[in-house]
């Protein structure tokens, strides 16, 4: 059963999220396939092991946001800034995090057809993505 302000187990398929504080907030086992969470503040929130085919997360807040089990396959994070946020066992496969921004990440999942183009990251983060197979050829370290 959800606490109030959670959302676990529901169906909030192509749900408008967009410009709204979620920090704090649970998704777990959710259909939120088109959902949108344009400009939203996602800090601390739980989306594990939710559907989010054809999600979209324009310039939203990801401090500490946990997308364990999660299916963000071929999504756009383009130009997103990621602290602490936790990929583990996380869907990417043709995933764009091109240009983003990485401090801290968790990745424990296959990586390789995942995009990190132009991207800046820690060097604890470009460790882990490239011990999952993931290209950082053009990937610089900060």
């Amino acid at each position: 059963m959800s606490t109030p302000g959670n959302f676990d187990y529901s169906k909030l398929k192509g749900s408008d999220f967009a410009n709204m504080d979620l920090s704090n907030r649970s998704f777990k086992g959710c259909d939120l396939e088109d959902a949108i969470f344009d400009g939203s503040n996602l800090t601390n929130t739980l989306i594990i092991g939710s559907n989010l085919k054809g999600a979209s997360f324009r310039e939203c807040t990801f401090d500490g946001t946990n997308f364990k089990g999660s299916d963000l396959s071929g999504l756009c994070f383009d130009r997103m800034t990621f602290q602490g946020t936790v990929f583990d066992h996380t869907g990417l496969k043709g995933t764009s995090f091109r240009n983003a921004v990485f401090y801290d990440v968790s990745v424990k999942t296959e990586l390789k057809n995942a995009i990190f183009d132009g991207s800046s990251m820690d060097k604890s983060t470009y460790a882990l993505l490239k011990g999952f197979n993931a290209d950082v050829s053009k990937v610089t370290v900060i």
